[in-house]
């Protein structure tokens, strides 16, 4: 527990000081040494990197490309504007405001809670949008949704003159009346690094960046993506709403190209160069592209005069260097200069290596009472394909069942019916006197069936513990079944321990699979429903197999239903065996029983090698 707690909070708030005091210190180094220029350059930097943060915990975090954070920021950046300018200011420019805002004046912390108060309810619109467009599936109209709320967004700051000033005059406060100290860009600052790291390490930013890795098997997993994906909307609008009020209080001004493409670049590439899945890359994507924009804007002034550049060295520089960062950095290294990489993380790893033990295991528990699957008469029909024929089966907790039969016979497709990946033509199933079918799949996930895939589906960036750590959420969350294991304690049994702290695409395929496996049974299900588990495996893999999956499956008191084409596999692990041809159950029984059957034998030998 205690361990628990360094790792997700005490780690990440000393990580989040040490960034803080290298932004900070390094930026007032700098300042100390030149013009007062270079002080208004990392008042910007500060201020920017605030808004960077704000755009990763949202897109680092869910995997959704967002180009409207910007949008959200110039709704903010208007909201405090309109609130703090002063009335006999405002009365210049916006003297017919809606809701007399032309005589109202508020302190700049109430204008700018306000502001964050306005964005967050325009991000709940835009947010429920997001979720009907596909975003849960990643689908692209997540992005052009965001990319039209930045384009509204300007638009009604060009015309909606009586309140935005329209984009001659804009808003301006008056000379003297902007932001006079940096304390508050400060206290904005290690909020906004302390708030970002805080929810990576939270049971919601675990979530969701299981879904940015693999949505389908998210959701088969229990897991509704579009609520952790509302949760990052939301607390990364309030702070980009709050670096939106502090960059317009401390330039003076607004208009309406204020936050619209050219601000949506610079922020972006600040977070696609660094490292968009990491706070410590969002910080250091700002630092260098602000040093970058400054040496190009440099390069393309009246300093630097070097024969033949002329087409090069001229005004727009900057901006053909950011467009090339961004252009480059997709191509050649998409995942940033640290990927995801954390400084606190690694701080942990490097002082905490060598002090975990392994945790015993403890005696197999006693077996819950038995609970039934029944499938009846499912029929699936593909267009004019008729995938199963009135499919009936049914398992106990207590037992093994076998699923075998020819390429094509319609395994993978019962037990996407039975997970609720594929909706049945016709026929239901149940788990004990509880009807699933036409559930979600991650409703059926945590009633008690949990699958694994015939492609390996990890979540590849995430590490072996945190693979595991997302069922357990998932399962602690929704009040599942107790656990008998703990994550440690699953990670142990399943071999693991030694590799916990490796990300799933470094592990070897039999260790993938030993993976995926402890990732269910995490999950505390009543089944486990395993789609082919020793496919590419050795015979002594296989074996190994046999044992985990009996040893797993007694550890968490769960039945199991596995598909496998390895009749060596299925008849050495199995109770009782079903197989299927073309659709159609065709015997059961024993495995003695079915490995004697005249129609299984006629299967097998006379099958064509099709896909299932």
């Amino acid at each position: 527990m205690f361990s628990n707690l360094k790792r997700d909070l005490v780690f990440p708030t000393i990580g989040s000081g040490l960034l803080f005091a290298m932004l900070v210190g390094g930026g007032l180094l700098y300042s100390s040494f030149g013009a007062t220029s270079r002080a208004d350059l990392v008042t910007a930097l500060l201020v920017n990197a605030i808004m960077v943060v704000g755009i990763q915990i949202f897109i680092g975090n869910t995997g959704i490309l967002s180009f409207g954070h910007v949008g959200f920021g110039a709704i903010a950046g208007y909201a405090f504007a309109v609130l703090a300018i002063a009335p006999a200011r405002k009365s210049t420019v916006i003297r017919n405001a809606p809701w007399n805002l032309n005589e109202v004046q508020l302190s700049p912390v109430m204008a700018g809670l306000v502001a964050v108060v306005v964005s967050l309810l325009v991000a709940v619109l835009i947010g429920f949008g997001l979720a009907r467009s596909g975003a849960a599936s990643g689908a692209v109209a997540a992005t052009v949704i965001t990319l039209a709320l930045l384009e509204v967004t300007h638009e009604l700051a060009i015309n909606w003159t009586d309140l935005t000033g329209g984009d001659r005059a804009g808003l301006s406060f008056r000379i003297g009346q902007t932001i006079e100290s940096r304390w508050p860009i400060y206290l904005a600052l290690f909020g906004a690094i302390l708030i970002a790291r805080l929810f990576a390490q939270s049971k919601t930013g675990l979530l969701a960046q299981a879904g940015r890795e693999d949505n389908l098997a998210a959701r088969a997993m229990g897991i509704n993506p579009t609520v952790q994906q509302m949760v990052a909307l939301l607390v990364s609008v309030a702070i980009v709403a709050v670096a939106a009020s502090l960059r317009v209080y401390q330039i003076g001004n607004i208009t309406p190209n204020f936050f619209f493409l050219e601000y949506t670049l610079l922020t972006l590439v600040m977070l696609i160069v660094g490292g968009r899945n990491s706070v410590t890359g969002a910080l250091l994507g700002a630092v260098i592209i602000t040093i970058g924009s400054e040496f190009t804007r440099y390069l393309a002034g009246p300093s630097v005069s070097i024969p033949g550049t002329d087409w090069i060295l001229r005004d727009g520089l900057s901006r053909i260097f950011l467009g090339a960062a961004m252009v480059g950095f997709m191509i050649f290294r998409s995942s940033g200069l640290v990927n995801d990489w954390e400084l606190d993380q690694w701080l942990y790893r490097k002082t905490q290596s060598g002090r975990e033990t392994a945790p015993s295991l403890p005696e197999v528990p006693e077996p819950p009472a038995p609970i039934r699957l029944v499938v009846e008469d499912v029929t699936v029909d593909f267009g004019g394909f008729r995938a199963l024929t009135s499919v009936g089966i049914t398992a106990s907790s207590d037992e093994i069942i076998g699923l075998i039969g020819p390429n094509g016979a319609g395994k993978t497709t019962l037990v996407n019916v039975i997970t609720g990946m594929v909706q049945p033509t016709e026929g239901k199933y149940f788990l004990g006197d509880k009807q699933l079918d036409g559930a979600p799949p991650r409703m059926i996930a945590r009633s008690g069936l949990v699958r694994t895939f015939q492609n390996l589906r990890l979540f590849s960036s995430l590490t072996v513990r945190q693979n595991v750590e997302v069922s357990w959420t998932v399962a602690e969350s929704h009040h599942l079944e107790k656990a008998n294991l703990s994550v440690d304690e699953i990670i142990r049994q399943s071999g693991l321990w030694e590799l916990r702290h490796r990300r799933a695409s470094e592990l070897d395929y039999g260790n993938s699979r030993r993976l995926e496996l402890a990732r269910a049974a995490a999950l505390r299900p009543r089944f486990l429903l395993l789609d082919e588990p020793t496919s590419g495996m050795s015979d002594a893999e296989s074996d190994r197999m046999i044992e985990q999956v009996r040893a797993t499956a007694r550890s968490v008191g769960a039945g199991v239903l596995v598909i496998d084409h390895d009749l060596n596999f299925i008849t050495g692990i199995s109770d009782r065996i079903y197989v299927l041809d073309q659709g159609r159950v065709i015997a059961e029984g024993t495995p003695g029983e079915v490995q004697a059957d005249p129609q299984v034998q006629a299967a097998y030998l006379g099958s064509a090698a099709a896909t299932d």
